[in-house]
């Protein structure tokens, strides 16, 4: 979400007529470009979210994921398939700077509440077998999210072009919360089985999921920011003015 909320920002700086009246225009030599580009994200949060078909930008809430992994191994596969997350629109900027010479940015963001809904997939071999699917619901109060973002850029037909190369996403759950659907005999089965593979911290079972949400979503943002910078030069997403 990172990156296609920054694109966004970039849409600030960029000065073609066919613009959306929405936009808020943003110079690279503005000397507080990042508090410019902050209070136009502000601004963008119901479009972000809504998404703007003319920029090849779907809405951001759902925001899908094929899988997350909690393990892979011979006796413990662990997945939740198709994750919905939702939650996304409701965040504030902690802190945003952008470096153009370098093509690099960070921000720090928190999202008051965010939800995963999704098919769990367990295949555990540890202690007495399971084998089931089911819905699950996963939950987290305050997530904090930072994240850098380098670009580079690419010339084709005579004109630089930029794109986003790489993403180091790292999320702060202080809880996460689940849900299984299943009858009393399965829940107290699982809730077994889980005690055993995970223990009884919270921190263990988080430390488990949130690599494997982390690459996904770097994953799927890089997708989806590039749909959108694609259809600019870099001069027009970085003009040369105040």
């Amino acid at each position: 979400m990172f990156a296609i909320i920054f694109t966004f920002a970039l849409m600030t700086a960029y000065a073609a007529a066919e613009i959306p009246s929405y936009i808020h225009v943003c110079g690279r030599r503005d000397p507080n470009l990042d508090k410019c580009i902050v209070n136009s994200i502000d601004n963008l949060k119901d479009p972000i979210c809504k998404g703007i078909p003319e920029l090849n930008s779907p809405p951001l809430v759902p925001f899908f994921m094929k899988q997350i992994t909690i393990s892979d191994t011979d006796n413990a596969k662990l997945y939740v398939k198709d994750v919905e997350m939702t939650g996304l629109c409701d965040f504030v900027i902690n802190s945003f700077h952008i470096d153009i010479d370098k093509l690099h940015f960070n921000m720090d963001l928190l999202f008051k509440h965010v939800g995963f809904n999704g098919t769990y997939d367990f295949d555990i071999k540890v202690l007495v077998p399971f084998v089931h699917k089911g819905p699950i619901y996963l939950t987290a109060d305050d997530v904090g999210a930072k994240a850098e973002v380098d670009m580079k850029l690419v010339t084709k037909n005579d004109k630089k072009y930029v794109y986003l190369s790489k993403i180091n996403l790292k999320l702060d759950f202080k809880n996460l919360n689940y849900v299984f659907d299943l009858n009393e005999k399965q829940s107290s089965q699982l809730s077994e089985i889980i005690s055993n593979f995970f223990g009884s911290n919270e921190e263990e079972f988080i430390s488990k999921v949130k690599p494997s949400i982390e690459a996904q979503i770097s994953k799927q943002i890089l997708i989806l920011g590039n749909n959108i910078v694609k259809q600019f030069t870099f001069d027009e997403l970085f003009p040369d003015q105040a």
